[in-house]
């Protein structure tokens, strides 16, 4: 080994056969067990009943004051102020409550069954995805400390070492070297694009089934819907257009006129 490659970081030959012995078996499990996991979940989380259709307008409403005051900037002011007099008009008047006409009371989530009941599929989801992965970095931790596995084809600072090299400690190794234990690492945060493709929006359904039961204010002693439309109502009312992009012509112009 010359100077010069010391003084850049050590070079490596790796064995062809740790690609199938150590990167190939890794990488297979923690997929596997991925997918176990997946239907394992769908079997403990119980089964939410369905929102009333009435609730979740009324929630949709809730939700789209609140997206037209966070994000109403990115709006046209023409778009913004026809959105304003729509939203502020029909949540006033109440046009879409669930419960129009009555008294409706705070919700309380723990006064909910379907609440309850989601909360609890949640714990066993969390308690099901932390046990394999608990038993899963033992295996690998076990039996495959201490190998580098692949050097990545991009630079790197230093500061990625200690990340992609845990359980390696050599401090004259480039940063682009990657251990077993960093490429399972690696491997359990970056693979929910491969379940999204093997599974498709299941995950994504269900989470919006349950975030219809948050939205308005479903916490103990919280404001009824009725008093959230009206209090967005009053906001979306003075609410003021405001955009980086006004008059941006005239300023990228006179920025770089001769």
């Amino acid at each position: 080994m010359s100077l010069g490659a010391c003084a850049a970081g050590a070079d490596l030959t790796l064995d062809s056969r740790l690609k199938l012995w150590v990167l190939l078996p890794i990488s297979v499990v923690m997929i596997l067990v991925g997918v176990v996991r997946r239907y394992l979940m769908i079997l403990l989380t119980s089964k939410v009943k369905s929102v009333p259709r009435a609730t979740v307008t009324e929630n949709q409403y809730i939700s789209k004051a609140i997206a037209m005051l966070t994000n109403g900037s990115s709006l046209h002011e023409e778009a913004f102020r026809m959105r304003q007099e729509y939203l502020a008009g029909v949540l006033s008047e109440g046009k879409y409550l669930a419960l129009k006409g009555k008294a409706a009371e705070p919700q309380n989530v723990l006064a909910d069954p379907n609440m309850t009941e989601a909360l609890m599929g949640m714990a066993k989801g969390n308690l099901a995805g932390y046990i394999p992965q608990t038993v899963i970095m033992w295996w690998v931790n076990y039996f495959f400390a201490g190998f580098v596995l692949m050097k990545l084809p991009f630079p790197l600072t230093m500061r990625f070492k200690e990340m992609l090299q845990s359980g390696v400690m050599t401090a004259d190794l480039d940063a682009r070297w990657v251990s077993s234990i960093s490429w399972y690492f690696i491997s359990m945060f970056g693979l929910d694009p491969v379940y999204n493709l093997l599974f498709g929006d299941e995950a994504a359904s269900q989470s919006m089934m349950q975030q219809q039961m948050f939205v308005g204010g479903a916490v103990p002693g919280g404001p009824t819907p009725e008093a959230l439309m009206k209090n967005y109502a009053n906001d979306l009312t003075i609410a003021q257009h405001e955009s980086c992009f006004d008059g941006i012509e005239d300023r990228v112009l006179q920025m770089y006129a001769a």
